[in-house]
């Protein structure tokens, strides 16, 4: 998707925000995720949300993962983040700074986000 793929500082989507004509926006992921609930429903099948993430600098990134896990908690999906400590641009550990490559020494944005959820299935 757009808001994980954000490869160079110029090209920074803020999230929600616009890309191109389209408002990206929780009801645009619900919107987009519509085939997927259908089909569930339709024959009752377990889903599973193997790989979504957004790049650590994105901006509004926490929010753009909590919106997603919101909808997948909803909807009973199984999901996993991608990708745990694969990739610092990936990792909710490190510093969200484009270019950066150094761990938070205090819990970033998405780390809190993940933690919630984490914590939450936990139990």
């Amino acid at each position: 998707n757009a808001f994980g793929e954000q490869g160079s500082k110029a090209d920074l989507i803020k999230y929600p925000g616009m890309i191109g004509s389209e408002k990206w926006d929780k009801e645009m992921i619900r919107k987009h995720l519509k085939p997927v609930r259908d089909f569930q429903l339709r024959h009752n099948a377990r889903i599973y949300v193997g790989e979504f993430s957004a790049i650590a600098w994105a901006p509004g990134a926490e929010k753009y993962i909590n919106d997603c896990i919101e909808i997948f908690e909803e909807y009973g999906w199984d999901w996993t983040y991608h990708a745990f400590r694969e990739h610092n641009c990936w990792s909710f550990e490190h510093k969200p700074v484009f270019g950066k490559t150094e761990r938070s020494e205090t819990p970033t944005a998405t780390a809190r986000v993940m933690r919630e959820f984490l914590d939450r299935n936990a139990r």
